[in-house]
């Protein structure tokens, strides 16, 4: 697995988070006979992550960056030096989480995890959307930040499968580094140490991981010949050249790499970035499914090729391996595709700074419990979907 280690090769990013979203929820004639060994050819080309998972007391098998962590301690300013956009001090802005009444989140240090959360009879799996680093920054990384960062839960019964986004500036305790970004986690100690994180914010083990490099947005758009996309808000890209209408509009790989990355140029931010990374999935469903590649092998496995130099899963995300995951769906026959965002209380203050997104705790304390009890319907009735 990449380590936070300078020097050291990185591996190339393997395998399609869009494809298991697809044999898991979408393709029912996975289970084929034929159809699933020519799937099996196709997957067996890329390669996996290895020690993808944390181990089982809690630990990680990448070594905690000391150099890392000393460069984040040496940037963090005194709370009165930091000023906001309004040029008010960082004292001035009361934040949840501020314990001790001086206007910011708290850091927490430490925060290393004793054993992993119990495992669940639902499958979970952990989505990642990477930014490959370059350059004199790519020496004190992974090669990746989790620039998006998603939960694939299906219940046992097979009854929904529920896709929940992380916003990447959600404020969580990162274990053995204290409270950063969510997306630090793929920053600071590689896969393994992402899972531990998301692991501990839900209170629930992952059974499975998968790592996309945004590249592979282009792959995918191409060989599809382009997509529709029904954009939610008509904006200007930071990109030069590239801007964007509200409603239907038919985009290239080009254009669909920097649709999902904007966020700058949004009053929300992040919040607007998730809502159309949402369209962009609808897209490429809906243009799947009007090209037959849903039902058709030979359609669907250009789709696999193409993307697969962009992608790794785990080791145990094998095809026949996701048979048995999409069996419950495949015989449930209505199951719906639900997306939800976890729950925030809007932005606020970190410690050192930095412009976050803020926890609600009560909510995701009940997401928590409905993931583990499989009573995500009642979290629904109260809290909502998007």
């Amino acid at each position: 697995m990449s380590k936070a280690v300078e020097g050291q090769p990185q591996k190339k990013r393997k395998k399609a988070l869009w494809i298991i979203l697809l044999c898991l929820i979408l393709v029912p004639a996975l289970a084929a006979g034929g159809y699933l060994l020519m799937i099996n050819k196709a997957w067996n080309k890329a390669e996996t992550i290895e020690n993808a998972m944390p181990n089982e007391d809690g630990s990680v098998n990448t070594v905690h960056n000391d150099q890392l962590q000393e460069m984040v301690d040496k940037a963090t300013k005194a709370p009165e030096e930091i000023t906001n956009e309004s040029g008010a001090s960082l004292k001035d802005n009361i934040s949840e989480g501020d314990s001790d009444g001086d206007g910011i989140l708290d850091k927490v240090e430490g925060g290393a995890v004793t054993s992993r959360p119990a495992n669940t009879n639902s499958t979970d799996i952990l989505l990642l959307g990477s930014d490959q680093r370059s350059g004199a920054e790519a020496q004190y990384v992974t090669g990746a930040r989790a620039d998006s960062i998603m939960v694939l839960h299906i219940p046992e019964d097979g009854s929904a499968a529920y896709l929940i986004s992380i916003m990447r500036d959600t404020w969580v305790n990162i274990p053995g580094y204290g409270s950063h970004k969510v997306n630090a986690g793929l920053n600071y100690g590689g896969v393994d140490l992402q899972v531990a994180t998301i692991e501990q914010l839900l209170g629930m083990q992952m059974d499975h991981v998968a790592e996309i490099d945004f590249e592979g947005f282009k792959a995918l758009v191409d060989t599809l010949g382009g997509v529709t996309v029904d954009v939610p808000l008509a904006f200007k890209a930071s990109a030069p050249g590239y801007s964007f209408a509200a409603g239907p509009q038919t985009m290239t790989g080009g254009q669909a790499l920097v649709y999902v990355r904007e966020r700058y140029n949004f009053s929300d931010g992040d919040y607007q970035r998730v809502r159309n990374q949402r369209a962009f999935l609808r897209g490429v469903y809906n243009q799947l499914r009007s090209e037959g590649a849903l039902s058709s092998a030979a359609k669907l496995l250009p789709v696999i090729e193409s993307v697969s130099p962009y992608m790794k899963v785990d080791s145990g995300l094998s095809p026949a391996a996701i048979v048995g995951i999409a069996q419950p769906v495949l015989s449930n026959g209505n199951t719906q595709l639900v997306s939800l965002t976890l729950p925030n209380a809007g932005t606020g203050w970190s410690w050192d700074g930095q412009s976050i997104v803020v926890l609600d705790a009560a909510a995701t304390s009940a997401l928590s419990h409905a993931l583990q009890t499989d009573t995500m319907p009642n979290y629904i009735a109260t809290y909502g979907a998007d």
